[in-house]
């Protein structure tokens, strides 16, 4: 979508509604745009993602259930699981842990 390229249009002093009917833009989305706070839902995701950092660069083999449940034995932010694992997918990170593999015996008869 072309809404910040509507501010520089602005700027150089072109009317508002020709913008929009150039861009193909309704201005309702374009106030939406506008005036778009985040909610205390992202605001708290935001918060928790550097804690989650932190605590997998001190412990790189924990995964996202050690690492929430560290946060909820320690003074940290109180996090779920499945919280942890969506923020963990977010930021890129994953446990340096693998699981093992066990390659399937053959049955020799």
């Amino acid at each position: 979508m072309g809404l910040p390229l509507v501010n520089q249009f602005l700027a150089q002093g072109y009317a508002l509604v020709r913008i929009l009917s150039a861009l193909k833009i309704k201005p309702s989305t374009y106030y939406n745009w506008r005036h778009w706070q985040p909610s205390r839902q992202e605001n708290r995701r935001e918060s928790l993602k550097p804690h989650i950092l932190d605590v997998w660069k001190t412990f790189k083999f924990y995964g996202y259930r050690r690492i929430a449940a560290y946060s909820q034995q320690t003074d940290g932010p109180k996090v779920s699981e499945y919280m942890t694992l969506k923020l963990m997918h977010k930021l890129g990170i994953r446990s340096r842990m693998q699981k093992r593999y066990r390659k399937p015996q053959s049955i020799d008869s």
